[in-house]
């Protein structure tokens, strides 16, 4: 799948710095894939979300729930 990774303009448009090392692939995504960003500002763990996944009609809802269920499960 092709991933379109734009870094540095992530880096911009959100104003976290500039990159300071190359983006780290981080190990544990199943379906996505995920970076650690250096950046002069600190250090982030970006999710790149898989093209092909989000293409499904029902990718989205499913992602936000996940992320409610996360929040949820983070809270107790």
């Amino acid at each position: 799948m092709n991933y379109n990774l734009q870094f540095n303009k992530l880096c911009e448009k959100l104003k976290i710095g500039v990159l300071n090392a190359e983006p780290f692939p981080l190990v544990g995504g199943h379906m996505h894939k995920m970076f650690l960003l250096k950046t002069t500002s600190g250090k982030y763990a970006v999710k790149a979300l898989n093209p092909g996944v989000m293409q499904r009609p029902e990718a989205m809802g499913n992602l936000i729930n996940a992320e409610n269920i996360a929040q949820i499960a983070a809270k107790s």
